[in-house]
């Protein structure tokens, strides 16, 4: 299984996802590229920024309903 396939698959169960668990779950190292690719193949994406407890800013991935 592609990591787009994974990441679809990811997404179609209502999941979102973050750059380190996208790492730790999948092994995608750019999940911000591989979700551009998901965007050029029409999949619509919203994105969240995030702060994590030690203040660390991240976002967070999710398809749109």
């Amino acid at each position: 299984m592609t990591q787009l396939q994974m990441l679809n698959k990811h997404f179609n169960a209502g999941r979102s996802i973050s750059n380190y668990e996208a790492r730790d779950l999948y092994r995608i190292i750019s999940l911000s590229r591989r979700i551009n690719d998901l965007e050029e193949q029409g999949v619509v994406i919203n994105r969240v920024r995030k702060t994590d407890p030690t203040g660390r800013k991240y976002v967070r991935y999710s398809k749109a309903a």
